[in-house]
């Protein structure tokens, strides 16, 4: 959906600042105080005073009974967003005049289906609403037409849908309510600039988590073919296992119209849903998902850079399964630096680079053609999993543990036919992690000699018994690379231990199948 400059981006979140003392104040929706009226694909506008640099949390009602009140038990929420003062580069309703000056101020033409609605304006608990009507189109010319389907015990009126152009400008989308049958018709202009258009659900967490399907039906508008386009039809089906939980920013404040994604069996599948006014998410698994492995949820955008998005990952889902899972998103307030080489030498490309707590977040970067590279990161977490992207073919990769505001974190990827290099002597021994990790089903692990002698490594499974052997002979001094093939294996914890000398060194490595 791009409700009000593409609010429903794949990724929408909003840091905002604190709740400063204050109320909104001076609120004018389309020139009224008091109740508003547009025509459905006119401008609809709204001005409003609050502490300056603060954030209003809006809410858009369908108003069933018509009675101006909002009544939850009733009444249908259908959009929750965020509005910061002076902030207008964000993915939902910016502040027009761009000041920090204690006044928003927003105008958009837009499609809004015919009906009844409310406008909730929130500030520091103090909240201001306004009513409005929402005529029809006086002289439409496209038609788009379909039916939702819902699950037994639910109701299938109220679902609101929304038609997207292709454009990232801003321009206008439309929409349509379902009725007590499920039908709907989204009623347009003749605009067709922004082809192809795109048609989905845009309220959808009403019914979550239940899974929809198709997740959205795009297509070309032509007047020349066709002014008519019937047939458009959604179908929500009973999940038989759910994720749910909250998002939050680092101060705890819940985040509402945020998108969460879900991706399972190695990118098999994705899916979106987005928390509701609440920042609660809901997100479902059908029949044949089951049982999912290398389950990955997430919220955020690792191209963000002011942001550590949230990621957290489950080995295997079954059906039945409820869990429950919250995330955190944090803002970026310091910084990792390094260089990377390969085989010594600078990659002459941009490589990109991964940073990550386990289950907490995750930031990426890319190196400047010298390998030179800065993460931007946040000081609430410390332990940052350093390590590349893809990496060329045949070369080895790994990971370094850093620590907000450290620099010099160097890498050098060899290639995996190398497997030791006499000319460089290393100083200590070591075992560094193992890469990748989590893995499926191959993971390299490497460890270094500064004298020779006899070296053994071992895998153990959770409970220390002894799995297999991977190295056991005599080395000379350098630094090498083991490959461990798990595909014999299941899924879960185990660890690698290595023994050369009086060195012994142990670390996790996590197999998700």
């Amino acid at each position: 959906m791009k409700t009000f400059i593409r609010l429903f981006s794949l990724i929408c979140v909003f840091f905002f600042s604190s709740m400063m003392f204050g109320q909104i104040s001076n609120l004018v929706v389309n020139g009224s105080s008091t109740n508003f009226s547009m025509a459905s694909g006119t401008e609809i506008s709204w001005s409003y005073n609050l502490p300056v640099g603060g954030t209003a949390t809006l809410e858009i009602w369908i108003d069933i009974n018509g009675n101006s009140t909002i009544e939850p038990g009733s009444d249908v929420l259908w959009e929750s967003f965020y509005q910061i003062d002076g902030q207008s580069n964000l993915d939902g309703p910016p502040d027009m005049d761009g000041l920090a000056n204690g006044q928003i101020i927003f105008a958009q033409e837009v499609g809004l289906a015919p009906g009844g609605y409310i406008m909730s304006f929130n500030n520091n608990n103090s909240t201001v609403t306004i009513p409005g009507t929402v005529t029809p189109i006086a002289s439409p010319v496209f038609t788009i037409s379909g039916s939702v389907t819902v699950p037994a015990g639910h109701s299938a009126q109220y679902i609101v849908l929304s038609l997207d152009n292709n454009s990232e400008d801003g321009d206008k989308f439309w929409n349509a309510i379902t009725d007590a049958s499920g039908n709907f018709a989204v009623q347009m202009d003749a605009d067709t600039s922004g082809n192809p258009w795109t048609l989905r659900i845009d309220n959808s967490y009403t019914l979550n988590p239940a899974v929809v399907s198709p997740d959205n039906i795009s297509f070309n508008l032509d007047a020349g073919v066709t002014t008519s386009y019937s047939g458009n039809n959604f179908t929500f089906t009973e999940a038989q296992a759910e994720i749910n939980g909250t998002v939050k920013d680092e101060n705890g404040n819940l985040l509402i119209g945020t998108n969460v994604y879900l991706s399972g069996d190695d990118g098999n599948f994705n899916r979106y849903v987005r928390t509701d006014n609440t920042g609660t998410f809901r997100i479902g698994f059908l029949s044949g998902e089951l049982p999912a492995s290398n389950v990955v949820l997430g919220s955020g955008n690792s191209e963000d850079m002011s942001i550590v998005s949230a990621m957290f990952q489950l080995p295997t889902i079954n059906s039945s399964d409820i869990l429950t899972k919250n995330l955190t998103i944090y803002t970026t307030n310091s910084t990792i630096s390094g260089n990377v080489t390969l085989n010594g030498n600078p990659p002459n490309f941009n490589l990109e680079m991964y940073a990550f707590v386990s289950d907490t977040g995750y930031v990426s970067t890319y190196t400047d053609a010298n390998g030179n590279y800065t993460m931007q990161v946040s000081d609430q977490l410390f332990n940052y999993n350093i390590g590349p992207g893809q990496l060329p073919n045949d070369y080895n990769g790994y990971y370094i543990i850093a620590h907000p505001g450290q620099t010099n974190i160097n890498f050098n990827f060899t290639p995996t036919d190398v497997e030791e290099d006499q000319s460089v002597i290393p100083n200590n021994f070591s075992l560094l992690q193992n890469f990748p990790n989590p893995f499926n089903p191959i993971t390299t692990i490497k460890y270094e000699m500064p004298i020779s002698g006899l070296v053994t490594m071992k895998v153990y499974d959770v409970l220390g018994n002894e799995m297999t052997t991977l190295v056991n002979e005599e080395k000379p001094v350098g630094s090498y690379t083991v490959e461990f093939n798990a595909s014999n294996y299941p899924s879960g914890i185990y660890f690698y231990s290595l023994t050369a000398g009086s060195f012994t060194a142990t670390k996790k490595l996590i197999l998700m199948k």
